[in-house]
């Protein structure tokens, strides 16, 4: 909708894989206790060139998947306005706000958008307010 540049994270592990539920939580909750780091497949070559980078993504143990930890590890991006959005299940934006402002003291993280998963899919005008309301 923003007609901006793309880049997905996505973890080498294939959690899509696992087909039951419970075993995929599990293996989320130890990753989370671990503080683990995931690593994920390709990179951003000139982060200097954008001024405003949206991140997404789902909340997992109310906060970021680590795999996105292992991003914002990976990228400075103080001086930029970072714009946040997730999906979730009851946790809303959890605490990526905060999560952000302490990576990336020198940026701006604006207001952020948090739709239920379950209410993704019908979820286009929600989108699209939100996108107008952040300038977008």
């Amino acid at each position: 909708m923003t007609g901006a540049d793309v880049f997905r994270i996505m973890p080498d592990k294939e959690y899509e894989k696992i087909q039951d539920y419970d075993e995929l939580v599990e293996l989320t909750r130890i990753e989370h206790e671990n503080d683990e780091r995931p690593t994920f497949n390709g990179k951003i070559n000139d982060i200097g060139k954008y001024d405003t980078i949206f991140i997404g993504s789902p909340i997992w143990w109310y906060t970021f998947p680590q795999v996105m930890y292992t991003f914002l590890d990976s990228y400075d991006l103080n001086g930029k306005t970072i714009i946040p959005f997730t999906t979730h299940e009851g946790s809303g934006l959890a605490d990526v706000v905060e999560v952000l402002r302490k990576y990336y003291p020198n940026a701006t993280v604006a207001e952020g958008l948090a739709i239920r998963g379950r209410d993704a899919v019908k979820s286009k005008e929600k989108v699209v307010r939100w996108l107008e309301k952040t300038g977008f």
